[in-house]
């Protein structure tokens, strides 16, 4: 190991495996200081404040690797992941879960991946990924635990709307100030910055159209933000992605529940849409016949097709995070790229490394095999299973919303993953896991309905049962009496109104 990694390693040592815990001792029991370190550990999602940055240290780093791990790497959010991780633990060690719902399938995803190991020329490049899978479910545990009602789901709502304004006004200024054509704000390249805007942006627009609650108008304005942010990056399939899946939004919502404010925002989103089209189609249309196209088309055909090759030759994959490797010298299989650059009577370069397919798919089943693709659609379809059947199972509620939110960004992702590689990507990656656990609650909430029992977020002390005042027929209970208990007082002892147990009132 470098000298300067042995540095590095001295200040992650302390960091995470010290530094976490005593914030989460320090933080137990005072819930301003938990949300303060979940609000700055959704906000790092982004890991950057004007550009691209790295909010982490890395060890072993490969830099130049065109793979999606390129070393050992840290994130600091990580370390706030840990201290919320640490106070649960220490408030509610009874209801901590280490495995939520869901962390079964995302760790089998894992341990099929490892199964490469078998035919991987660089062995340490697997590790580097199963490294980063498995350090980002701190974040995924941190965010099932902490995120315990509907309350703290909305706090989660509010941070994310602030954090894609603050995003927008980057992009912004990028596209007016400097003058950049497709802008990548604080991301590496515009595509995920895209799909990061479209994965949190449906929630904030499902979530707007349903019932009240504290911070809708702001996740309003953080839904606006994420469809400048896709219209300023130019992404091809983001535009449409996100154009379909506001519609489809919208009208699930109008058909759940024609409410005034519902009809009313779908006009508006209309004059919008009509006024950015206007302003903005010249672009749009020119970006759509770049002359880029035709040979980026091209070559993911090719990529695809080495892919397939990969795992005919080996079932069980050619090696997480190896793809990169074996498209160039000496491995066989980058005279098919070799082929295609001929073909359009250009020269082979040797001293370029050859780029990676993009298909997040196709780059599991030439990395990981039938095991690794197999078990990831097993992890989202499980996913998108439990998102359904929760919008379901709620009533017109905030959370059916925020189900169908998750539904519509998570499945627009997984749509897009056919042609980019975006939730391998450490930004892309730590939202979707925060997204994960908040499906693994809402999908704990479910069961405890169903079980008859209350959320244990929700749950409240019981008020006693008063005795019973004179001339009535029997004590006042907060709940129902059993059939033979009188269910009525007499009026002239009873109030005009008695109060409601927090679990009878309508949301």
């Amino acid at each position: 190991m470098a000298s300067v990694d042995w540095i590095k390693l001295a200040i992650i040592l302390p960091l995470f495996f010290v530094g976490g815990p005593v914030l989460g001792v320090a933080m137990k029991g005072k819930p301003r200081w938990q949300e303060a370190a979940f609000a700055l550990m959704c906000f790092m999602t982004i890991n950057g404040l004007f550009a691209a940055g790295n909010w982490g240290l890395t060890l072993a780093s490969v830099e130049t690797y065109r793979g999606h791990a390129k070393g050992f790497h840290f994130y600091f959010n990580q370390i706030l992941a840990v201290a919320l991780i640490t106070a649960r633990l220490l408030e509610s060690p009874r209801s901590f879960r280490w495995l939520p719902p869901g962390g079964f399938w995302y760790l089998l995803y894992i341990a099929c991946s490892l199964l490469s190991l078998a035919n991987a020329p660089r062995h340490d490049f697997v590790f580097m990924a199963a490294h980063k899978f498995i350090i980002f479910a701190l974040i995924f545990v941190a965010s099932f635990n902490w995120l315990t009602d509907a309350g703290r789901l909305q706090f989660f709502l509010r941070v994310m709307s602030v954090t894609m304004l603050w995003e927008a006004g980057v992009v912004l200024k990028m596209k007016y100030l400097n003058g950049i054509y497709q802008v990548r704000g604080t991301f590496e390249h515009q595509n995920p910055l895209a799909m990061f805007s479209l994965l949190v942006g449906m929630p904030m627009l499902a979530v707007t159209l349903g019932p009240a609650f504290r911070g809708r108008n702001l996740c309003f304005a953080g839904y606006l933000a994420t469809a400048v942010i896709v219209q300023s990056a130019l992404s091809r399939a983001a535009l449409v992605l996100c154009a379909a899946g506001t519609a489809a939004v919208v009208v699930a919502s109008l058909l759940e529940k024609p409410t005034s404010r519902r009809l009313s925002i779908t006009g508006g989103l209309g004059a919008i849409a009509a006024l950015g089209l206007a302003l903005t189609l010249n672009t749009i249309v020119a970006r759509f016949h770049d002359h880029g196209n035709v040979a980026s088309g091209e070559i993911r055909l090719v990529l695809n097709g080495i892919a397939r090759q990969m795992v005919k030759d080996h079932p069980l994959g050619i090696g997480w995070n190896n793809y990169a490797l074996c498209v160039n010298n000496p491995y066989p299989y980058t005279e098919d790229i070799n082929e295609w650059i001929r073909g359009r009577g250009m020269k082979v370069d040797d001293t370029k490394p050859n780029t990676p397919v993009e298909s997040h798919y196709y780059l599991l089943l030439g990395e990981t095999g039938w095991p690794g693709l197999v078990s990831y659609l097993l992890l989202i379809g499980v996913a998108l299973w439990r998102n359904f059947r929760c919008l379901l199972a709620f009533g017109h509620s905030f959370e059916r919303c925020l189900c169908l939110g998750l539904l519509a960004g998570c499945g627009l992702n997984y749509l897009q993953s056919t042609l980019e590689r975006v939730l391998t990507q450490p930004r892309n990656l730590m939202l979707w896991l925060i997204l994960l656990g908040i499906t693994g609650r809402l999908e704990a909430m479910r069961r405890a309905r169903k079980a008859g029992r209350a959320e244990p977020a929700a749950a409240k002390p019981e008020a006693a049962p008063t005795a019973a005042r004179p001339g009535s027929a029997a004590p006042r209970l907060p709940w129902p009496g059993p059939a033979w208990q009188p269910a009525v007082i007499p009026a002239a002892a009873a109030p005009a109104a008695w109060p409601q147990p927090e679990w009878a009132k309508e949301r």
